[in-house]
């Protein structure tokens, strides 16, 4: 066998290894929702609260990108992906508050993730769940939907 074969043939098991890790195939702990689901959740949190409503909707988007097509609504709170992977969930909460700018959610509330096009949406969720979040939703479309 020719030996650029074999390096692509690696190649494709440690990208669908690194896939599997953020579960593709698999079935995820939490729901995925479309635009619609999207929609009754952001119109449900604007004309009641988040305390009322048990949703916390989380942009995973740089906040350059927000800044740039906007927030899919003000009820939309902002916290990069990166700052999830570092941890931001086992911050306390005082801290995470200063940090953020937002109630840190608390583990019975629904959290509901949104980014540009559901992939780094998909990886908060997880990280969210990882965390010790059990109640998850996660926005496959995306600004990218959105805003189109």
């Amino acid at each position: 066998q020719n030996p650029s074969f074999l390096i692509s043939r690696r190649e494709n098991n440690l990208t669908r290894q690194q896939m599997s890790f953020f579960g593709d195939s698999a079935e995820p702990g939490f729901k995925r929702i479309n635009r619609a689901a999207m929609t009754e959740i952001i119109e449900d949190v604007a004309n009641s609260s988040r305390e009322e409503s048990g949703y916390v909707i989380i942009d995973v988007r740089g906040h350059d990108e927000v800044q740039y097509t906007g927030k899919l609504d003000d009820v939309v709170e902002t916290l990069p992906l990166p700052y999830i992977a570092q941890g931001a969930f086992a911050m306390e909460d005082e801290d995470f508050e200063e940090t953020f700018g937002f109630t840190k959610p608390a583990m019975d509330e629904t959290l509901v993730f949104t980014c540009k096009a559901g992939i780094r949406s998909y990886q908060s969720a997880q990280l969210a769940q990882m965390a010790g979040y059990s109640d998850i939703l996660e926005y496959q479309g995306g600004a990218n939907e959105w805003f189109s």
